[in-house]
């Protein structure tokens, strides 16, 4: 099959919002949105061609770049190469200079529109950068947790690194940890920590990041204004998701789990297949322990999430170490 290759600029705004336009009538699928560049003709290098095609399609010189990461997808007629560059610098205001539609979107609004294929990953790139880092997420669930432990475990994993939490509340919390709760959640916002909240209606006003949503829910239409995410199991899970504006998805089980022995993992291959198909950036659950970071990672994941595995361990703190460390040895570093 023949492999085209293809200049793409992500221009950015100061306020984060993207360039995206919209493909005409008259071309390969039309009605689509995407980063726009174009071929690249015999003779000139990607970044040549983006020059070029970015004056030619949006009229303006571009004054600095650089290049982000290259990526393939086979269209039914053709393959494609994508040679995708952050341009920081032009002279002039984009304007559509062959009739296109231009847009400049959110990063978590991207995925909602219709857009080619090929670009996929690199949204869920965008949507990635937004997320807390590292990419080791705690669900942190008060029924499952050490008795009076709670906040010890969670002050823990904290001080050990981790950045990001779903707090998930499925059953009335004990009076202790409902009072201190929210001071609790004030405290881990200041530091830098963001908690999404998985809890049924109605809502509390606890001072959290956003949503957490069950695929139930996400099924049911219970959709918030803000920024959320949710747990899929499947490719029509994550499709919703991302038309309805997710931020991130939790894609499970990837490998068997203890506590759910009758739902079949995912495996890699189907993992990794779910994952090149979803704009959004999809991080892994179910059966990770830290020996098996590496192969999420592999598998595409963008990050881990883990419940037992943290807050049902012994030691919380060197328990998240260990998982930070084998996602990312430059972990070791963080004291």
């Amino acid at each position: 099959m023949q492999v085209v290759p293809v200049a793409t600029g992500i221009l950015r705004r100061p306020d984060g919002r993207v360039l995206l336009d919209l493909r005409p009538e008259g071309r390969p699928w039309p009605g689509y949105w995407e980063f726009p560049g174009g071929k690249v003709e015999p003779g000139e290098t990607p970044g040549h061609a983006l020059q070029r095609e970015l004056k030619e399609e949006l009229g303006i010189r571009v004054r600095h770049f650089h290049p982000l990461r290259v990526l393939e997808h086979a269209y039914p007629e053709r393959m494609v190469r994508l040679h995708f560059y952050a341009v920081d610098q032009w002279e002039g205001e984009p304007e559509g200079q062959e009739g296109q539609e231009l847009g400049w979107w959110s990063p978590w609004e991207i995925p909602a529109l219709k857009g080619l294929p090929a670009n996929r990953p690199m949204v869920a790139d965008l949507l990635s950068e937004t997320l807390p880092q590292p990419p080791v997420w705690l669900i942190a669930d008060p029924s499952r947790a050490k008795p009076g432990g709670f906040f010890r475990d969670l002050d823990a994993v904290r001080d050990a690194g981790l950045r990001a939490m779903v707090l998930r509340c499925r059953t009335d919390l004990a009076p202790d940890i409902g009072k201190v709760l929210p001071e609790w959640l004030e405290n881990a916002r200041a530091g830098g920590v963001q908690v999404f909240l998985n809890h049924p209606s109605p809502i509390p006003s606890w001072p959290v990041t956003g949503r957490h949503l069950t695929e139930a829910q996400l099924r049911a239409g219970e959709i918030p204004a803000g920024p959320f995410g949710v747990s899929c199991h499947s490719a029509e899970a994550l499709e919703l998701a991302a038309r309805h504006g997710a931020r991130y998805a939790f894609l499970s089980p990837l490998f068997p789990t203890a506590t759910h022995p009758d739902v079949p993992a995912l495996g890699a291959e189907r993992f990794a297949a779910l994952v090149a198909e979803s704009p959004l950036p999809v991080l892994a659950l179910g059966g990770l322990v830290p020996e098996r970071a590496a192969a999420a990672r592999a598998a595409g994941a963008r990050g881990i999430a883990v419940l037992s595995g943290l807050l049902e361990s012994p030691d919380p703190r060197a328990a998240a170490r260990a998982f930070l460390t084998a996602w990312n040895p430059a972990c070791r570093s963080i004291p």
